[in-house]
Formats: structure tokens, C-alpha cells, sequence
């Protein structure tokens, strides 16, 4: 697999993305988003299996989606929980880099995409709506802080975020 091309718009987007991703105000309001979406998601109590096949991308058949801002926020706070660099190389061809076994490595600083996603069929029915509100919410902080949107694959924009942070 040959590394994704990136021109100078996407590598400023990013660089703006990473520093927001410092900024204590900017994660406090996506963590507001995140834990408004996690009291919506526990008076369902959806079923989560820890099977790791959401995780599982290709096997799955499913494409993961955020935004520029959070995978720069999942990145550094990742980084800073971790002792090691981020690899970004998933253990398993097609999966998400941060899945560790049957778990997800990055748990507890995940994307909204992540956040909502259970294999439980009986969630299909609410998760779709929940988070498009969400995204919409996202996409207004976006808007709110300055910051350019991006709304792409999960692992393409980890990629964008590594090469604006290492450039």
C-alpha cells in the first residue's frame, strides 16, 4: 500500500487541526459533545461484545468517518497517555491502528464515530440519528473555533495529521 498524497491545503488544515487539538477550551467543547452523546447512548444501553470486528474495518465492510479535529485530538492525546510513538500501522491489515486485540487502545479518547457504533442490531435503529446530531454539533464547533472541516476516513486522516505533525 503506497502512502497517501497530500497537497499544502490539506497539510495546513491539519496543522490548524493539531494545535486546536491543544487548545484546552477546544477539547473541553468536543468533550462536552463526546459526553452528551454517552448520556444519550446509556438510556438505550446498547450491547457492546468487545469482539473487536468494529474495529475490523475491512472485515467488517465498514469504513470508519470523522473529522479533521478529532483525529488530531484522538492523536495527541493518545500520545500523551502512551510512553511510545503512535505506530499507525495496524496489527491487522484493514483495522483501525489503536486496536489492540478484541479492545480499542484509544478507548477513552475515540471518535464520535467509534463512540457510537455497536454491532447490537437492536442500536441500528437510533445510532444513524444519533450521530448525525452529533456531527451536526461537531461541525458547529468546527465553525465556532475557525477551524477548517474535513469529514473523511478515519485512517487517511491519522495519515494527514502524522505527515502535517512530522513535516
Amino acid at each position: 500500500m503506497t502512502a497517501p498524497a497530500f497537497d499544502g491545503q490539506d497539510l495546513a488544515h491539519a496543522r490548524a487541526w493539531v494545535r486546536l487539538a491543544d487548545d484546552a477550551a477546544a477539547i473541553e467543547a468536543l468533550d462536552a459533545i463526546y459526553d452528551d452523546t454517552a448520556a444519550r447512548i446509556s438510556e438505550r444501553a446498547p450491547a457492546c461484545w468487545a469482539s473487536g470486528r468494529c474495529c475490523n474495518f475491512e472485515r467488517t465492510g465498514h469504513l470508519l468517518y470523522v473529522t479533521g479535529l478529532e483525529a488530531a485530538a484522538t492523536m495527541s492525546r493518545a500520545q500523551r497517555e502512551r510512553s511510545s510513538p503512535l505506530a499507525l500501522a495496524p496489527a491487522t491489515p484493514g483495522a483501525c491502528p489503536f486496536q489492540e486485540g478484541n479492545l480499542c487502545g484509544v478507548h477513552a479518547v475515540r471518535p464520535l464515530g467509534c463512540r457510537v457504533y455497536f454491532c447490537d442490531r437492536a442500536a441500528q435503529s437510533w445510532q444513524h440519528d444519533l450521530s448525525e446530531a452529533m456531527q451536526e454539533r461537531i461541525r458547529a464547533l468546527h465553525d465556532r473555533l475557525g477551524a477548517p472541516y474535513r469529514y473523511a476516513e478515519w485512517r487517511w486522516l491519522l495519515a494527514l495529521v502524522r505527515a502535517a505533525t512530522s513535516g
